[in-house]
């Protein structure tokens, strides 16, 4: 298998074993300990124990949220992909109490691998479609 290949079976690896099953072990053998991690209005930040908590964070307000590849790509050290993201509004979201709603919307990711481990993330999610559908923004 090419590296690209491997790169691609990693980061889907993070997206099934530790994004939708929260498989804690899984997200420790694909990540760096010191992983950075850029996700735009929700913040940057560093250590594999920040990045957790900004999921676990998401995760509180979407309890049952699945990340579905729609498509990915990826080179020699680098893979991206863009991704339907699917939740349920059950918690507190940017200052919008539980409506109950479902939700989709989409992320484009990248990631940066180093020695066989995820060492950087980058994502841009449409969170102003998200606040649309749980009423926290108006439609367009």
């Amino acid at each position: 298998m090419s590296n690209a290949e491997t790169n691609k079976a990693l980061v889907e690896r993070f997206r099934v074993e530790w994004l939708n099953n929260h498989d804690l072990e899984a997200f420790h053998d694909v990540c760096h300990a010191d992983i950075a991690f850029h996700w735009g209005v929700m913040g940057d930040g560093q250590g594999i124990d920040g990045l957790r908590a900004l999921e676990e964070r998401a995760r509180a307000g979407f309890p049952d949220l699945a990340v579905h590849s729609d498509w990915l790509d990826a080179g020699e050290q680098h893979v991206v992909r863009r991704s339907r993201v699917t939740g349920t509004h059950k918690g507190e979201w940017f200052g919008v109490p539980p409506t109950g709603r479902a939700c989709e919307w989409t992320c484009m990711e990248a990631y940066r691998i180093v020695d066989g481990r995820i060492a950087e993330q980058w994502l841009n999610e449409d969170w102003a479609f998200v606040l649309q559908q749980i009423g926290g923004l108006p439609a367009a």
